[in-house]
């Protein structure tokens, strides 16, 4: 009966060993938390505004799952560090669009207030074409314009 016992707890130790023979579930969680930032990071932009930033999340997560079984301590630092990266890399993305969409948006602005002054007479300083002497009146603001006068060229 105690022979009968010790195999049976035997048994159970080995078949419970057996489950847990892959990667421990923080790992997992975290190289999958890091495969997806990465993903995001590349539908971002992050390729063409961040490469090296995006490389390096893409190297340490291959790492990780390579060392997940292995050394899931370092595969799990490694996931994290990967996912830090693809966040940093899409952020970095996002900031140059951003000032991309920026630059147009002043180009077009300057653009519309070139052709506000060309159409109302107005030089592009500000003043009638007579000049600061000259007794006629100025032309009016267009109304429509009236929001972006207030953003700054440089």
């Amino acid at each position: 009966m105690r022979i009968l016992q010790s195999t049976t707890i035997a048994l159970a130790l080995a078949a419970l060993g057996g489950c847990a023979s892959g990667p421990p579930r923080n790992t997992t969680v975290a190289l999958t938390r890091a495969q997806t930032l990465v993903a995001a990071a590349e539908q971002s932009g992050a390729q063409q505004y961040a490469a090296t930033d995006l490389q390096s999340a893409r190297d340490k997560a291959h790492e990780a799952r390579q060392l997940a079984s292995k050394d899931p301590k370092r595969a799990d630092r490694l996931a994290n560090e990967a996912a830090v990266d693809a966040q940093l890399a899409s952020a970095r993305a996002q900031d140059a669009q951003a000032r991309h969409a920026l630059t147009d948006m002043r180009r077009t602005l300057r653009t519309l207030r070139r052709e506000e002054n060309h159409n109302t007479g107005a030089s592009p300083s500000g003043m009638n074409p007579g000049g600061p002497q000259s007794s006629t009146v100025q032309p009016q603001q267009n109304p429509t314009l009236a929001p972006l006068n207030s953003i700054p060229l440089r």
